[in-house]
């Protein structure tokens, strides 16, 4: 290790940049952000600079002989003047001992910047030495993925009152800290719920919940469509925090791979024709793991609160004093279409889209499909695979176009998916072709500028053609 990782104090601290590109703006923003005092020396200056200038939050000045210039009081230096300036500078505030960072030229620098990611009070530093700043810029990326947003404000909290604590142990101290941040209230905080997060503190430190069981929390998780790719930030963090998972049978082995390896895994899912666990003993399990002071995640394909029953097992946990964050997934119409290219509005076209479900054949004939007959309507039918002919029927009944334009996406944004398109009329054939496992039946103007769409008028031009393709 050749650089020693330190945090310099810059706030009303006097900072000299030479220079006025852009990767000059790049560091001043930085300096302005730690509440230094910037003085800019630059022949010319990007608008970037002189927007500081006048707001008054840097000061910019001509350029300036760096034989002669006055470092007096500045904390460091930086340059980007080119030659032979920056050789002359650099020498210059080594002599007088002030830290000088010359971009891009390691051999000048007494210090190097890091690659940052800010979370306000919390900042993680990635550095190489110099030697591969994109490699440092690609791990800033996946720590940026990793910490929470409102990591700052936890860390503002605790900082707040560390000195209740400061006649306990070292020991004390330490698991208690632990607690907070594993627990309920570190979940409240990362939520952005500050008052709640504060005032559960301000209890557990005076004492007030000290014979109480402690309890977990139960983070309500939406998977997306399949691709872990499609995982918000937010998932991801919270699947690598978690102690125990319960999981659907839509959620892929991929996306369940990025949790932590030591979790429990335990599935909860229902399979057509098969025998499954109730919605009330997968409440009741919940509950239990929280009780237990668990960080519990209830994962769910796609969103849990479309077609999921996020809503019910919210309420139940909430009626049982258990905390609950939402943490919301791309659901299956916005993941599978966006594969598909397929637009579920577009301009003059399509201005409403409605989701339904018809997981069974009743569910499919108690829907009231006159209100789905519209021209200008998108309808994403969930779970329709084993009710395509009565969804089919009951809409043409209602007086929908028997050539509405149809889709089916299977297994959407999965290494497997496959989509076929075709016209209303033709929906269960369509649903045969595209094979088993999760579908999304899709129908309305805007399946015409899909992917399967384009495919289907090729297989048309070929089959006209004696099986020779063209271009059209």
């Amino acid at each position: 290790m050749r650089y020693f990782p330190i945090f310099l104090d810059a706030k009303d601290r006097r900072a000299v940049v030479f220079g006025g590109g852009e990767a000059v703006l790049n560091k001043v923003r930085l300096l302005r952000k730690a509440g230094a005092r910037v003085e800019v020396f630059a022949g010319e200056a990007v608008e970037g600079l002189n927007e500081l200038a006048r707001a008054g939050e840097i000061s910019l000045s001509p350029a300036a002989d760096p034989a002669t210039f006055d470092f007096a009081e500045a904390a460091l230096v930086v340059s980007s003047a080119g030659d032979p300036v920056d050789a002359v500078i650099s020498a210059r505030a080594r002599a007088l001992g002030i830290p000088v960072n010359v971009v891009d030229r390691t051999e000048l620098c007494s210090f190097i910047t890091p690659a940052i990611v800010d979370r306000g009070t919390v900042l993680a530093a990635i550095g190489t030495e110099g030697a591969a700043p994109v490699l440092a810029r690609r791990l800033r990326a996946k720590f940026e993925a990793m910490l929470p947003a409102r990591l700052g404000d936890l860390a503002d909290l605790i900082g707040s009152r560390r000195e209740r604590l400061s006649g306990e142990t070292v020991n004390v101290r330490r698991a208690f800290w632990e607690s907070v941040v594993d627990g309920p209230i570190g979940a409240a905080a990362l939520a952005g719920r500050a008052d709640e997060a504060a005032e559960a503190l301000d209890a557990l430190i005076d004492g007030k919940l000290q014979d109480e069981q402690p309890t977990g929390v139960v983070y309500l998780v939406g998977a997306g469509p399949g691709d872990p790719e499609l995982l918000t930030l937010k998932a991801l963090r919270i699947l690598q925090d978690a102690d125990i998972i319960f999981h659907d049978d839509l959620v892929t082995p991929e996306v369940l791979d990025l949790a932590r390896r030591d979790a429990e895994r335990v599935f909860v899912g229902k399979r057509a024709g098969e025998k499954c666990i109730a919605q009330r003993d997968i409440n009741t399990e919940l509950v239990a793991a929280a009780r237990r002071g668990l960080r519990v995640v209830r994962l769910k394909g796609g969103d849990p609160f479309v077609f999921g029953r996020g809503g019910e097992e919210l309420e139940h946990l909430r009626d049982e004093g258990v905390d609950v964050v939402v943490v919301p997934g791309i659901t299956a119409a916005l993941g599978c279409a966006a594969e598909a290219e397929l637009p579920l509005t577009h301009r003059n076209e399509s201005a409403r889209l409605t989701l339904i479900t018809a997981h069974r054949a009743k569910d499919a004939e108690a829907i009231d499909w006159s209100g789905l007959t519209r021209n200008d309507t998108t309808l994403a039918v969930y779970m329709g695979r084993a009710t395509a002919s009565v969804v089919a029927e009951g809409l043409i009944a209602a007086g929908r176009d028997p050539k509405t334009p149809a889709a089916v996406l299977a297994r959407g944004t999965r290494p497997d998916a496959a989509s076929v398109a075709g016209t209303l009329d033709e929906l269960p054939d369509l649903v045969a072709r595209v094979g088993n496992g999760p579908a999304l039946l899709v129908l309305g103007q805007t399946v015409r500028r899909s992917r399967p769409w384009r495919a289907r008028i090729g297989d048309a031009i070929t089959a006209l053609s004696g099986g020779v393709k063209t271009n059209v």
